[in-house]
């Protein structure tokens, strides 16, 4: 299922994703698209927030709980626009930022 609106988002995650054991891989690049920088982890997600920013994008800060009592915070910028933001299918998120995506797999 294909995510297109902000609200739809975030009401996914919290549904499906928060307070539940997940595989997060969060891809990074930068703004040339060469260096790519890939991190990967278990966790539990333990707060969602969207916000403005100050480029007229969206930011959405993901906080998961990581081997008992260490957070790991991602701070990511996604599209203003309400199109294309992200798709789920077989327990699998995959939320598309402007230089970035992560996907939360359970």
């Amino acid at each position: 299922m294909e995510i297109h609106q902000h609200d739809q988002l975030m009401a996914v995650m919290e549904k499906e994703f928060r307070g539940q054991a997940a595989e997060i891989q969060f891809t990074q690049w930068d703004s040339d698209g060469e260096d790519e920088e890939v991190t990967q982890f278990r966790g539990e997600l333990i707060d969602v927030r969207l916000s403005d920013n100050e480029f007229g994008e969206k930011d959405l800060q993901l906080s998961f709980a990581v081997d008992g009592d260490q957070v790991v915070d991602i701070l990511m910028e996604i599209p203003a626009d309400e199109e294309d933001l992200a798709a789920i299918a077989d327990g699998r998120l995959s939320n598309f930022g402007t230089e970035a995506e992560i996907v939360l797999k359970r």
